[in-house]
Formats: structure tokens, C-alpha cells, sequence
């Protein structure tokens, strides 16, 4: 399907005033872009991205943790899940969240509320550091502090701050600094320090990919910039896309450099924000925005791979739009979810559903940030106003890392 996207750049001028100017006089103030879309196009991207991380989650499982030292020795096939969806914690953090926050009218629920929520509902499929946040929340204290350092011992490093938020890049699409505040709202539930700014990274490439059609490794340098330059993440994009130039036809060469520095050199495990997310940035590279391919390299890259596949999912989905995703050969998928672990959400549902959730919520976020409705090409639309990442949170002065634990 061909995406009717049109791009309108609106000059704003600002009040001599405001920058320190002599009464009377103006200043042309930087340019803000804007992007229309018609409802049905935002609802198609909402939920290719929702679907493919859906895919990655859970085709994944069979290769959770499977290759560690080496990669895959072949890239998997695999089907699009032909049973239909189901509950996992790659998306049963965000489903929760999602569903309340759409039935309260909160586009960030108050921690106190987000404790309730979690004791009614996060009591299984819960690990590590979101299983000691829940642990903590009966103890009686309360998000942040519940992803401190000093009361969780897995918040310096795990891979929460990446797969339990790529649905709030979707929800904010073309707007990766709203993206970033929401994620790390949610975040800030089980982790701190450098896998936070994991979270400010994969939700604002999430955000610009859902209307940039460019190259992936531009997106990945505009993201870029949503991190604190001293982190690992911003690192580890950098070495990924030098890997990727330096071996352009050898994925499994590109991991071993990128293996050698993360994991072996700098000490980061593999269930930590550096490690993962460099095999992330691989699987996006090599895959070349190609769906199916992506997931692969993302499943045999390895180390946590169901959660890496999960975010290369969203992100490649979100770009692809669910039309041309359900048009892929490999697509099976029934239009059904079935909830295994959150009590107070229905048992059964549908996924055009859940999709329907995200495009509610991105509609109040759009409107929120000064987006405004209008008819595109005689449909119902958005004139979106589109933001440039930037660093919302950087790292303290002194973070915990493999050299420091805590």
C-alpha cells in the first residue's frame, strides 16, 4: 500500500520579546514541520508496529537465550503466528498500561495508581528487575524509587528499560521527545541509569520511523541524539553502524565485533541494555527494511533474542504499516489475543482491538502536543507537529556499570 503521507513546513514567527529583542522587532524562529495523515494511515502504522512486535515477542521464545558465545549457525523460518497472540512480557507490561490508560484518560497514570495496577495484575511472567519492583511494591514503596540502583540490584543494567516500552514510540509517532517522557514514566518502574537511556533511544527511533521513510541507519543517528552522548547506548549505535560498514555482508562478523567489546571486554550481561540493544541495531541494519529478514537476523543474533526481535519488530512494523505486513507470504495470523496473566483485562480479545487502543491514545497525544484535526484527501486526519529528538534524562555523574556494581 502506498502511504499518502504529505509534508508542510510552517514558518512560526516569534515575538522580538521573547528572544531579547528591541520592541517592535520580529525573528523568524526555526521552522516547525508537520505531517498529515489520515486516521486510516495512522491506524495502519499503529498497527504494523503493534503486530510485528507481537511477532518478534513470541516467535522468539525458541530462541530466548539459545546463542550466547556464536550466533545462530542459519537464519530461522518461521511463520506469523498462526494460532493468533498471546500474553508474554514483551507485551504484558505495556498491554496494562495501554488499557488503563486509555479507560482513565492518563497519558502518564500516577505511580501510586500503577502500584495498584500492578499488584492486581503483575503476580506472574514477571523476571528480574520488574520482578523485584513488584516485590518491592509489597514492601510498601513506590515507582521511582522501586528502579533506584540503591533498591533494585538489576535496574543498572537490564533489558526492561528496552522491551516494556516500545509502545509509547507508537503511541507518540513522529514526536520521539513525548515518546521519551512517557517511556521513561513507565520505565522508571523497575530501572535507572543506562537503561533508561536505552528507553529514551528505542522509543524515539520507534516515534520517527513511524513517518520516516529514509534510510534505517539515518533513523538511527536521528535517534541518537535522545541519549546522554557519555552512555553506552549512544555508543553502542555508533560501533554498530562501523561493524555494519566495516563487515556490509557479514552479519555474523559485525556481531563478534560488536560480542568482543560489549559482553566480553566491557562486561555487560546478556540480559543488559548494551549487549541486546547493539544486536538490535544489527538486525535493523542488516535486514534492510525487510520484515521477515529483520526478525531473523534479530532471533539468531541471539542472547535475548524473543525481546530483541520484539523491538525490531515494532520498529520495521511501524514503517511497514499492518496492510502490507498482512500481505507478506509468511503471514498466518488470526485476529485474536488471548491474556493469560493480567486478571482485570479480558480473557480473550481481539488484536485490531489492541490497535484500536494505541490509535485512541496516539489521538489525545497528537492533540496534546498542538497537533489539529483536519480532512485528508476527504478523510478524517492530523496535521501532527513532528519534533526533533533530544535528551530528556542523561546519565549521573557516576552510574553503575560492570566495573562499579552496586
Amino acid at each position: 500500500m502506498k502511504m499518502n503521507w504529505h509534508r508542510i513546513r510552517v514558518g512560526v514567527l516569534a515575538l522580538g520579546a521573547a528572544v531579547g529583542l528591541a520592541p517592535g522587532a520580529e525573528a523568524q524562529a526555526a521552522p516547525v514541520e508537520t505531517r498529515d495523515c489520515s486516521r486510516a494511515e495512522l491506524r495502519d502504522r499503529l498497527y504494523g508496529g503493534w503486530v510485528g512486535m507481537l511477532i518478534g515477542g513470541l516467535e522468539g521464545l525458541p530462541h530466548e537465550f539459545k546463542y550466547k558465545e556464536q550466533p545462530r549457525a542459519t537464519l530461522p523460518d518461521f511463520t506469523f503466528l498462526k494460532d493468533g497472540a498471546r500474553s508474554d512480557d514483551d507485551n504484558d507490561f505495556e498491554w496494562p498500561h495501554l488499557f488503563f490508560m486509555d479507560q482513565e484518560g492518563a497519558l502518564k497514570l500516577p505511580y501510586p495508581r500503577l502500584v495498584e495496577i500492578w499488584k492486581a495484575n503483575m503476580n506472574s511472567g514477571i523476571w528480574v528487575a520488574n520482578k523485584k519492583a513488584r516485590e518491592l511494591m509489597d514492601q510498601g514503596v513506590v515507582p521511582p524509587a522501586i528502579g533506584s540502583v540503591a533498591r533494585n540490584p538489576h535496574a543498572w543494567y537490564n533489558l526492561s528499560g528496552q522491551f516494556c516500552v516500545e509502545a509509547y514510540g507508537l503511541i507518540a509517532p513522529g514526536m520521539p521527545q513525548t515518546a521519551a517522557g512517557i517511556g521513561l514514566h513507565y520505565a522508571r518502574i523497575a530501572v535507572s541509569e543506562e537503561p533508561l537511556q536505552a528507553t529514551q533511544f528505542w522509543t524515539s527511533l520507534i516515534a520517527l520511523r513511524a513517518f520516516h521513510d529514509g534510510a534505517l541507519e539515518d533513523a538511527l543517528q536521528q535517534a541518537r541524539a535522545a541519549v546522554d552522548p557519555k552512555s553506552a547506548m549512544a555508543e553502542v549505535v555508533t560501533d554498530a553502524c562501523q561493524a555494519f560498514h566495516a563487515h556490509p555482508g557479514d552479519w555474523k562478523a559485525a556481531r563478534q565485533v560488536m560480542d568482543d567489546k560489549w559482553r566480553v571486554q566491557r562486561k555487560w550481561n546478556g540480559n543488559s541494555t548494551p549487549v541486546n540493544g547493539a544486536l538490535v541495531c544489527l538486525a535493523l541494519l542488516y535486514g534492510h527494511d525487510d520484515f521477515y529478514r529483520t526478525l531473523q537476523l534479530a532471533l539468531a543474533l541471539g542472547h535475548d533474542a524473543d525481546c530483541n526481535a520484539a523491538t525490531a519488530g515494532a520498529i520495521a512494523g511501524v514503517r511497514l504499516g499492518f496492510q502490507r505486513l498482512a500481505a507478506l507470504p509468511q503471514f498466518k495470523m488470526p485476529d485474536r489475543y488471548v491474556n493469560k496473566t493480567r486478571p482485570q483485562l479480558p480473557v480473550e480479545g481481539k488484536v485490531s482491538e489492541q490497535a484500536a487502543t494505541l490509535l485512541r491514545l496516539a489521538e489525545r497525544v497528537i492533540l496534546a502536543n498542538g497537533g489539529t484535526p483536519l480532512a485528508v484527501a476527504g478523510q478524517p486526519g492530523y496535521r501532527i507537529r513532528l519534533q526533533a529528538p533530544q535528551v530528556l534524562e542523561r546519565l549521573p555523574a557516576n552510574p553503575h556499570g560492570p566495573e562499579n556494581k552496586p
